[in-house]
């Protein structure tokens, strides 16, 4: 399963001054027969890739090492991918290898750039993140972790229950003073289980949360979970605990948090419709190349497809949309195969948050840490 701190890896291990890094993203067939295809389709994207380039056709080639680097990734690689979509990053120059398979299905494509492409990799993190599953009932708690198609046992927990009916000996109190009886145990029991979630949360990072269980069950918990728990709280399924296998729980988990992905994007964008132009908010692409030129980006939300060509500065660092001179010094800029990608790059080194969304405000957007500087283009 692929982590933040694989593409941060990516991003700071492979930077070429040229146009040498070859990214290319490819969904694996699902029947072992139809792999012998793949290196040519491989081949085909890489041609793409190459004949797209901003510079015009034949500005750049894909080395020959990095064509026999790709297919023997796939060589190795495609049995334990299949069904999934493959990203394989090579340049021969910086030693650079490796192949990933994503957690879920992304659109094929190729680029040639300085730098790995990672946009697919954090839309593949978003989409189709891991997540824990709390499935409880009043005595029990199964705590399990989902990370794309696996999924672990990380704890269980059987609470103290009430032994007789006379709770130790006090045989004849009344019904009612039974029942909450129960009742606090129960709570005592939910609170140990958000303790075991927040112990395993130390490990991994906050991850979303779902819950399992009988439909009384689950408020309770719920209602018992700290802030930061409930604000994971992606939403929960009925189920009874004890026929649920840890297959069944993904299964049912998968759609809640499907759901709450999509609730998610659709809130983001609309944060920032909402936000007043000209303040705290940037839309449009050379809005927010020049937000991002300035460090100003505190959230930036992209397409969650397709490639858009622009330019960048090298000495500087400035993007833009329009070829010449830099608007910040002067230097000739360089083109680039996906600007949004340069936006993207930016904003996480300046410890931005970046999300895709299937249409963005603007076609790209973004929340501001402070308005843009005046006398520039927007």
């Amino acid at each position: 399963m692929i982590s933040r701190a694989d593409v941060d890896k990516l991003l700071s291990s492979a930077h070429a001054s040229d146009p040498v890094v070859l990214s290319l993203y490819l969904q694996v067939p699902v029947d072992p027969a139809a792999l012998r295809g793949l290196p040519a389709r491989a081949a085909g994207l890489l041609a793409a890739a190459a004949g797209r380039h901003p510079d015009g056709p034949g500005a750049i080639r894909v080395p020959d090492a990095d064509r026999r680097a790709v297919r023997e990734l796939l060589d190795q690689h495609a049995r334990g991918w299949l069904g999934h979509t493959a990203a394989v990053f090579t340049c021969a120059q910086l030693g650079l290898a490796e192949g990933i398979a994503l957690p879920c299905p992304l659109p094929e494509r190729a680029v040639i750039a300085t730098r790995p492409h990672v946009r697919p990799l954090l839309v593949a993190l978003q989409r189709c993140p891991a997540y824990y599953v709390a499935v409880v009932d009043r005595r029990h708690a199964w705590v399990f972790n989902v990370a794309a198609e696996r999924i672990d046992t990380v704890a269980e927990s059987a609470a103290d229950g009430v032994r007789s009916p006379g709770f130790g000996g006090w045989y004849g109190l009344e019904a009612h003073r039974i029942h909450e009886r129960v009742i606090q145990l129960a709570r005592h029991h939910y609170r140990e289980t958000a303790v075991l979630l927040e112990q395993a949360m130390d490990a991994t990072g906050p991850q979303p949360l779902v819950a399992g269980g009988h439909a009384d069950s689950i408020p309770q918990f719920v209602a018992v979970l700290p802030a930061g728990l409930r604000d994971r709280f992606a939403g929960s399924f009925a189920a009874d605990p004890h026929t649920l296998t840890p297959a069944r729980v993904r299964e049912l988990a998968a759609p809640v948090i499907g759901h709450w992905v999509t609730a998610r994007e659709q809130r983001l964008a609309a944060q920032i419709r909402d936000l007043p132009p000209g303040g705290l908010a940037a839309a449009g692409l050379q809005e927010c190349a020049t937000a991002a030129s300035q460090h100003a980006v505190q959230l930036l939300i992209v397409p969650d497809d397709g490639l858009i060509p622009g330019f960048a500065c090298g000495p500087c660092g400035t993007l833009t949309v329009a070829a010449g001179d830099c608007p910040g010094c002067g230097t000739a800029v360089r083109a680039v195969p996906d600007l949004i990608e340069e936006m993207v790059v930016k904003t996480l080194a300046d410890g931005g948050l970046v999300d895709a969304v299937s249409d963005p405000p603007g076609g790209v957007a973004a929340r501001l840490r402070f308005p843009l500087a005046a006398g520039v283009d927007r």
